[in-house]
């Protein structure tokens, strides 16, 4: 995963042992020219001989991955993954906003966040919130039922057998829901149909990752941006 040394300006790529749970390398760059670059000066990465990569939908990653470590099953990353769905949901939800009543808009803008988090992570006062603000258009609550089968999709498939299967159900759901958004994020689960499902090959996240390049934004904003390594 990459994570930014200037916003906008400058990425670094950082290599992670995810079974192992150690840093490997950081790679300055995240273009696939840089990455080769990394790769060919560098012998100790030329004996990497992983089972499988998780990493988000940049082609670049999956180009670089697929020339060095081409046995390597490729696996998109989940939480990079959902937040396409959770993206197409909050569009449908600032739509929705534009149609209602005062008090409602009010309410529907000041809580959205309640409707990206997941269903059992909710507290009894946020769920009845939630209850409330899907009861103000019918496609909204469509598409929230869409976002929480997708997450069940991922916990819940027993064998990557059954998981293709409910895959397709999830993809002909979101097309019922007949929204702009929503066909544009399925355009995007289709072209990337493999790589989502490989998850349930060997189920691996970026969750640990996603928790040091954390580590690295406050260290960051501690040195003022310090860009000295």
């Amino acid at each position: 995963d990459d994570f930014a040394i200037r916003k906008g300006h400058k990425y670094n790529t950082g290599l992670h042992d995810l079974k192992g749970g150690s840093f490997l390398q950081l790679i300055p760059g995240r273009t696939y020219e840089e990455l080769m670059d990394h790769y060919d000066s560098h012998p100790s990465l030329k004996d990497l001989r992983p089972a499988a990569v998780v990493m988000d939908l940049a082609k670049a990653y999956h180009a670089f991955i697929r020339t060095v470590y081409p046995n390597a099953i490729r696996i998109a990353d989940r939480f990079h993954v959902n937040r396409y769905v959770t993206e197409a949901l909050q569009k449908i939800r600032k739509q929705v906003q534009k149609t209602l009543a005062p008090h409602a808009k009010k309410r529907l803008k000041k809580f959205h966040h309640c409707l990206s988090k997941r269903r059992d992570d909710l507290s009894p006062e946020e769920e009845k919130l939630v209850n409330e603000l899907l009861g103000y258009d019918k496609q909204l609550k469509a598409a929230y039922l869409w976002k929480e089968n997708f997450i069940d999709w991922y916990d819940l498939s027993l064998n990557f057998k059954q998981a293709k299967i409910g895959f397709e159900r999830w993809c002909e759901q979101g097309r019922l829901i007949g929204h702009p958004a929503v066909n544009a994020c399925l355009k995007t689960m289709e072209n990337w149909k493999e790589e989502i499902m490989n998850y349930h090959k060997l189920r691996f996240t970026n969750a640990s990752v996603e928790g040091r390049n954390n580590k690295i934004k406050t260290l960051q904003r501690k040195h003022y941006f310090t860009r000295n390594p």
